[in-house]
């Protein structure tokens, strides 16, 4: 009968050790599959942040040339306007 019970553990033990060869493997995939996921993400996420920058860059020029001309718009009046003051 102990032969028996050895036996059966034994079977039992190797089913076991057989199933729990491809959840692991199972597991294995998908975490390496999320990761890449993440990976990708964050990629994207950088790229994104790379064109926020660009677009904040460009506005920032168009801003600061836009000012540039208003003064020198500004510039431009001013003398004009003291010449007709003086009359």
């Amino acid at each position: 009968m102990k032969e028996l019970e050895d036996y059966v553990i034994l079977v039992l033990g190797i089913v076991l050790i057989g199933a729990a060869i491809p959840i692991t493997a199972i597991l294995t995939s998908h975490l390496s599959k999320q990761s890449k996921l993440k990976l990708e993400v964050l990629k994207q996420e950088i790229e994104l942040e790379k064109v926020r920058k660009e677009g904040y860059i460009i506005e920032t020029e168009k801003l600061r040339l836009e000012i540039e001309q208003t003064r020198q718009q500004l510039t431009l009046d001013q003398p004009v306007q003291f010449k007709l003051e003086d009359r």
